[in-house]
């Protein structure tokens, strides 16, 4: 491209080269109607002038709707009409006006033709150069009553018109396309196919061509530079699809995220559930193991006991074996000292010592009755002041001791009346706790093994009917075990036990069960063995189920809510009767006032009050809120919680029953010693049985005689000292036998003691089975431990040891069984809440002890599989597809800001080569834009996209996420924000937007600059519009490829300038006329008569449109030498 071109190539001589308009055919088109109408443009630069809304625009969309696909189309848009009043409909149908509908107030177009006919555009283009011609031409046919109208595209390397080539051919446009395609014309069917052939024919270069084309066609008067720029010479790229591309996909990935985070969050929900059931587990093997170790302990003690009781009886009987030989040792001695005593008394007899033998006698006596006379003083005298009486020291005393005795007896018996009550009282208490809490103890641990509320005794009589019949529990229910209140109707749980509580308690007996079920309760005793082994009689209400039933209809709703409709019926094979019975049975309204309940035939209200009809009942006997005596529903955990409470407390109740018997038994024994000392007292009858004094004073009496009679006689004296030995060594071997005699004796109650134990216990162990053996001695080593030194090594040790051992196990029970409830209280909430959050995915789970294996499965599926997988999708999704599409995206819009730039490069190489001014050229410069919002999106995107090529499918990033949420949010359209969010959107990823615009006057021998422009310079409107020509003219010599100054080229040299010219000034008007010139490009001008005297220098001929009537269209075409003779002829 070179400076010469434009100063060498002048109006008047331009070549008319490249392909050309020839002429523009319409028939019912728009307002031209019932004819054909044809503007002749003869290859030259042509106006198409008229008054508005003669039918101008009409002309040109028929132009533009020949070489633009519909959807690039805005229909007159260059006359400023709205997008919605013309259409291809419009157009074919001839809309001209509109009319009122009085029914509704809307309003319809009223057309030129209706469905049975059919539209023709045609234009010719000619290359006067190479002798070629291509006709172009579209068929219109509205078939239906709305809709856009059928059409047919043609492409022909001939001259065609529609009068002769696109009539005469019938009722059948199929005819038409065989005759057109038979005359050598190509027939399509889409546009795209069409666009091809007529790019190609016409040589236009490419889409980018045409896109320049129609904005040509749609430009209006130039004002601000940087739209301009970006709105007509730089092509839109559309970035929808590829946005619906990441948005959808992002769609994938929010679904992936959710499930990720949904995940994430039933794991923490589920981590401490697992937790607690972990040390529900725990405490529950504590618990068991504590139960063991405590059912141990008397048969662990018995046996122990058995062991040291045979052990101490071996010993005792050895001990005994030698105390009766040393009994048979001290006789043999105490033998022969009396053989020696006897001697010497015969020896002092013989000497005259019988009176001494007679004082030794009498003295003996007297001592001895002194020393029995002093004991019974010494426990006369203990027993007066254990009574509290006052000491008694004569005969007098003792006299009137029998007054005082006679009242304390009397007291005595009146306080041991008093304290046998009080003892058979607490006794009675005691035992009573005693059973109650062994029966809350076996009911307790009934309920840990299912998951009903239903009393042992009643599964304990199915399980024996069931047995016998070989029948599964399951197959004969309980009406309690399926009918549970819902979820959010637990406020009348009391009223539902309340009125349902016998049906709850009847056991439901299908009827292929109900013969052998009534034959085996009609023919046995129902009895239940209690926990403290006693057999009651028991009773049983069972219910025959039918197989055949009408179905009742519930009055739910009709008057405010009904008990039956706050229960559920457990699914299987009994839940239609059940739903029956509870219409039956429970169709009481839940009344919250007593004026609901006054006002109901049958109601209950929540502290239990049941009416029906004129009968009213109020069972106070339990609390309507005790969960002790439920008996509805397969949870079971708040019974277990009461009656765990009511187990401590009963324990509590016991310990201080047991304590205050022991205070009675104590003040009883106290009190028997109190009379065992009134009954000695009583048994002395006179005061000499306790006058030791009297009898010392006799003693010592006959001794002082007897000690003159020796004093006489040494022989005698001599005699007595040796008597005195061999009494002494007499005595002392009486003590020793006597110590034998009670030794052995002792040993002989111990043996027997032990004997009897030993039995006992021998008896105790003989009767337990072997399993039950087996059992208890697998825990021995656990109690050893636990007793440890404490461990008893006498058999009189063991009854406390045992005591207390079993008093700490209980203990420990009792706090695990606390402990348990605590944790199945926290299981309950936890899986309540779980259930709460996610029901679908816990429809088969309930919330109860039972379901615990269904929530760890559940825990394990979340943490091993669930979430792994979830995460492991969401990474794909984010690092794979979201991100990676989203670099694709960012780089897309990258090259397409890149291809701007080649873009304004290639501009400005063709407008280096326009004078813009004698000496100057016009050059365009970009920079990037300050605006904040593209700004911000710009780093948005490279944030969320930084390193997504090389990202590991390992990595998760939530920040990445919620960058990529941010951006793709706003694509997407938030809630309340889709319209800011579309224009935000359609404003950031249009790359043009991205940079401002500016041109820059530059002297072309220094290249230095001579003018700037910008939007915000100030410039004058005409220089504005100088510029804005400049760079078009440029724009279009790029983009059709313009083959400078060729006579001949196969280049389209044809564009269309609709109403730009009209608003602009004269000058640059003239000068983009001169400029187009010298391009060698041919123009449709269309612009209103005062524009004339400006553009008529320029044209060779002008196209008149008028519309005299609003309706019909017309269309002259004049020379412009036959425009000037009419000018002047009509002066």
């Amino acid at each position: 491209m070179t400076d010469a071109l434009f100063s060498s190539v002048e109006l008047g001589n331009a070549p008319r080269s490249g392909f050309r308009l020839q002429r523009v055919e319409v028939f019912n088109w728009g307002t031209f109607d019932k004819r054909v109408w044809r503007l002749e443009l003869t290859g030259e630069t042509t106006l198409l002038t008229g008054d508005i809304g003669s039918g101008k625009s009409t002309l040109v969309d028929a132009v533009t709707t020949l070489l633009l696909p519909a959807h690039r189309i805005s229909y007159n848009k260059a006359a400023g009409a709205d997008a919605k009043e013309r259409t291809l409909r419009s157009y074919v149908l001839g809309h001209y006006k509109s009319e009122r509908i009085e029914a509704t107030g809307s309003s319809k177009p009223i057309g030129l033709r209706d469905h049975r006919g059919y539209s023709v555009i045609l234009g010719v283009f000619a290359n006067e150069g190479y002798g070629e011609t291509v006709s172009l031409a579209q068929v219109f046919h509205q078939r239906d009553a709305a809709g856009q109208p059928d059409r047919f595209f043609v492409t022909a390397e001939a001259e065609l018109s529609i009068e002769s080539d696109f009539t005469g051919f019938g009722a059948d446009l199929l005819d038409l396309r065989r005759r057109l395609r038979t005359g050598g014309a190509e027939i399509f069917t889409v546009f795209p196919d069409y666009a091809r052939s007529l790019r190609r024919r016409l040589g236009i270069k490419s889409d980018q061509a045409m896109e320049l084309f129609h904005q040509t066609v749609s430009m209006k008067s130039v004002g601000n530079l940087n739209e301009f720029v970006r709105t007509h010479m730089l092509e839109p790229v559309d970035a929808t699809d590829r946005i619906k591309g990441i948005v959808d996909h992002f769609e994938n990935l929010t679904k992936a995220h959710d499930a990720v985070k949904r995940a994430q969050e039933q794991l923490a929900a589920l981590t401490p559930l697992v937790a607690t059931a972990d040390r529900f587990d725990e405490a529950q093997a504590r618990r068991a193991e504590l139960e063991r170790q405590r059912d141990a302990v008397r048969l662990f003690f018995a046996e122990l006991r058995t062991q040291l009781l045979t052990a101490e009886i071996a010993g005792h009987e050895l001990a005994r074996d030698q105390r009766k030989l040393d009994v048979e040792a001290a006789e043999q001695e105490q033998g022969r000292l009396g053989r020696t005593r006897d001697g010497l008394l015969e020896e002092r007899a013989r000497a005259g010592g019988d009176r001494i033998g007679e004082l030794e006698k009498l003295a003996a006596e007297a001592h001895q009755e002194a020393e029995t006379r002093r004991g019974r003083r010494v426990g006369f005298d203990d027993s007066v002041r254990r009574l509290g009486l006052e000491p008694v020291g004569d005969a007098a005393g003792f006299a009137a001791l029998g007054g005082l005795l006679t009242s304390v007896k009397e007291q005595l018996e009146q306080q041991e009346s008093e304290l046998r009550t009080a003892l058979a009282e607490h006794l009675g208490t005691r035992n009573d706790l005693t059973r109650e809490s062994e029966a809350t103890r076996a009911e307790l641990t009934s309920l840990g093994s299912r998951t009903s509320n239903l009393p042992s005794s009643q599964l304990a009589i199915r399980a024996e009917l069931c047995a016998d019949l070989g029948v599964d529990a399951d197959d004969l229910p309980f009406a309690g075990e399926l009918l549970d209140l819902a979820d959010e109707h637990q406020a009348w749980r009391g009223a539902a036990e309340r009125v349902l509580r016998g049906f709850a308690l009847s056991l439901l007996v299908p009827q292929q069960h109900y013969e052998r079920t009534a034959r085996w309760v009609n023919e046995r005793r129902l009895t239940h063995r209690g926990p403290d082994g006693r057999t009651t009689g028991a009773r049983l209400v069972y219910e025959r189920v039918s197989d055949r039933r009408v179905t009742l209809v519930s009055a739910s709703g009709e008057d405010g809510l009904i008990l039956a409709d706050c229960l559920e019926a457990k699914d299987g094979p009994f839940a239609a009767y059940l739903r029956n019975e509870l219409v039956r049975r429970a169709d009481h309204r839940c009344a919250e006032t007593l004026e609901e309940f006054r006002a109901s035939q049958r109601a209950v209200t929540r502290q239990g009050q049941v009416r029906s009809g004129n009968r009213h009942e109020k069972d106070d006997r339990f609390r309507v809120d005790d969960p002790r005596n439920w008996v509805l529903g397969w949870v079971n955990e708040r019974k277990v919680a009461a009656l765990t409470e009511q187990l401590v407390q009963q324990q509590a109740q016991w310990t201080a029953a047991d304590e205050a018997r022991a205070v009675v038994d104590a003040e009883l024994k106290q009190l028997n010693a109190q009379r065992e000392t009134l009954g000695r007292l009583s048994g002395y009858s006179a005061w000499s049985e306790l006058d030791h004094e009297e009898a010392a004073a006799r003693a010592e009496a006959a001794e002082a005689e007897r000690k003159r009679l020796l004093a006489g006689s040494s022989a005698l004296a001599e005699i007595d000292r040796r008597l005195t030995e061999v009494g002494e060594a007499l005595a002392e071997v009486g003590l020793l036998l006597s110590r034998l005699q009670r030794d052995i004796g002792k040993l002989d109650d111990r043996i027997a003691r032990d004997e009897a134990l030993l039995r006992n216990d021998e008896a105790f162990v003989g009767q337990c089975e072997e399993a039950e053996l087996a059992a208890a001695r697998d825990a021995y080593p656990l109690l050893q431990d636990r007793l440890g030194k404490q461990l008893p090594t006498r058999p009189e040790d063991c009854p406390a040891a045992s005591d207390s051992i079993t008093a700490e196990l209980t203990g420990q029970l009792d706090r695990t069984i606390r402990e348990l409830s605590g944790y199945t209280t926290s299981l309950l909430q936890y899986m309540s809440e779980v259930r709460r959050r996610w029901p679908e995915a816990t429809t088969e789970m309930d919330a109860s002890i039972a379901a615990v294996p269904d929530f760890r499965a559940f825990h394990e599926r979340v943490a091993s599989d669930d979430l792994p997988k979830f995460e492991a999708d969401f990474k794909q999704e984010l690092n794979k597809n979201t991100i990676r599409e989203l670099a694709g995206f960012n780089n897309w819009l990258n090259r397409q800001a890149d291809e701007i730039q080649l873009r304004v490069d290639r501009i400005n190489e063709a407008m280096g080569a326009i004078d813009y001014s004698p000496g100057r050229y016009i050059t365009l410069e970009k920079e990037r834009t300050v605006n904040t919002e593209v700004q911000g999106f710009r780093q948005d995107l490279r944030t969320a996209t930084t390193d997504a090529v090389n990202t590991s499918d390992d990595r998760y990033s939530e920040a990445r996420f919620l960058d990529v949420q941010r951006i793709i949010e706003r694509f997407r359209g938030r809630v309340g924000h889709a319209d800011t969010d579309r224009i935000w959107t359609r404003r950031v990823t249009d790359v043009r937007n991205w940079f401002t615009f500016s041109a820059s006057e530059r002297d072309r021998e220094t290249d230095e600059e001579w003018e700037h422009y910008r939007d915000s310079d100030g410039k004058s409107g005409g220089q504005k519009e100088k510029l804005a020509y400049t760079i078009l003219a440029a724009s279009l010599a790029y983009q059709f490829g313009l083959e400078w100054g060729a006579t001949r080229s196969r280049d389209f040299r044809f564009a269309v300038i609709d109403e730009a010219f009209g608003r602009g000034s004269d000058a640059s008007t003239r000068y983009a006329l001169d400029l187009f010139g010298k391009l060698g490009l041919q123009l449709l001008i269309v612009t209103p008569l005062q524009k004339v005297h400006v553009i008529e220098p320029y044209v060779r001929a002008i196209g008149f449109v008028d519309n005299p009537s609003t309706k019909y269209s017309r269309l002259q075409t004049l020379s412009i030498e036959e425009f000037h003779r009419q000018r002047e002829a009509h002066g």
